[in-house]
């Protein structure tokens, strides 16, 4: 089966012969995967997933910063048209945080309501990253759930001179950064990638169960500044707190696949791996990572702030062991 998705503004065409599809996107480096030759190679699972796979050399994002490569992932068009362009605080802008009322605009078609139209059930987990007014809820561009926050978890917030930040469940505050989701800024400890995996497992579960196809984008930001990853993963990377999220983060995407495995629809899933810009080494060198031999990283447009580690994974589809050099 194929899955082809057509995205221009209004011409858009969906053939679904495929049950399931899911991207996995975080802030990471193109020299933070053993495939990409990090070599510490604390990365198996993304190892693994790239040799039964297919592994992107010359992958590029529409942009170096967060909220328009989104936009462009999610619309299929670049920033300069998706609305995701200015640097300042009108209603169109490049990145969204909270004391910006600006987002994405409903004139933009996303890949989930495309998905929507041909039976699919949507979930984001994590980060939106798009707005946070209301018009800007994801749940009002395509996805029926949602389990994540609209911005960063940068930290820590007061009632007044900075406002904290929620995490949503669906159309319902489930509780804020720091309070109720604990984040260390001191140790970097917090358990907020162990909630989203069994929040990925859990949906995936529920529309197996049901025979609902389903589209899941898992947009984690445990490698963002300021970093973080769970207890049994604190201490146990050679590259520090940043090498230690990585690791989860590779664990987790290991989960993933294994459960698709173990409930027979692997073959049916269509899974692509990549991030949202290139390693921030503005918190290197304790909390950034690596974008292998290329200039610059994270809000530039050199080839370490555009150039993204990418792999797609769909067994019996995709030949094992693939490399594609360019693109196209």
């Amino acid at each position: 089966g194929t899955m082809k998705v057509f995205c221009g503004p209004r011409n858009v065409v969906v053939e679904r012969a495929l049950t399931s599809s899911g991207v996995f996107l975080l802030q990471m480096g193109w020299g933070d995967l053993g495939a990409f030759g990090e070599p510490s190679k604390e990365t198996p699972n993304l190892d693994q997933m790239a040799a039964e796979g297919m592994l992107f050399l010359d992958f590029y994002t529409a942009s170096p910063l967060c909220s328009p490569s989104r936009a462009a992932l999610l619309t299929g068009r670049l920033p300069v048209r998706n609305g995701f362009y200015t640097t300042n605080g009108h209603a169109r802008n490049a990145y969204t945080p909270q004391d910006i009322v600006g987002g994405i605009p409903d004139s933009e078609l996303l890949l989930p309501e495309l998905l929507k139209k041909a039976g699919y059930t949507n979930k984001i987990i994590g980060k939106w990253h798009l707005g946070h007014r209301p018009q800007f809820h994801p749940l009002r561009h395509g996805f029926d759930e949602w389990f994540g926050s609209p911005n960063c978890h940068f930290g820590p917030y007061d009632s007044s001179e900075r406002p904290n930040i929620p995490v949503y469940r669906d159309w319902d505050m489930a509780g804020r950064y720091y309070e109720d989701f604990k984040i260390d800024l001191k140790t970097g400890e917090a358990n907020l990638t162990q909630l989203y995996l069994q929040e990925a497992l859990d949906f995936i579960s529920k529309q197996q169960a049901s025979q609902q196809p389903f589209f899941l984008y898992w947009a984690i930001d445990a490698t963002h500044a300021p970093v973080y990853a769970s207890k049994q993963f604190l201490g146990t990377s050679q590259r520090g707190l940043y090498g230690d999220a990585v690791r989860e983060i590779d664990d987790s995407v290991g989960k993933i696949l294994k459960h698709l495995q173990q409930l027979g629809i692997s073959e049916n899933t269509f899974v692509f791996f990549t991030s949202d810009n290139g390693a921030a080494l503005i918190s290197a060198p304790k909390q950034g990572g690596s974008n292998g031999p290329f200039l610059c990283g994270k809000q530039t447009t050199f080839e370490g702030g555009m150039r993204e580690p990418a792999i797609a994974w769909w067994p019996g589809h995709i030949p094992a062991g693939g490399v594609s050099l360019c693109l196209g």
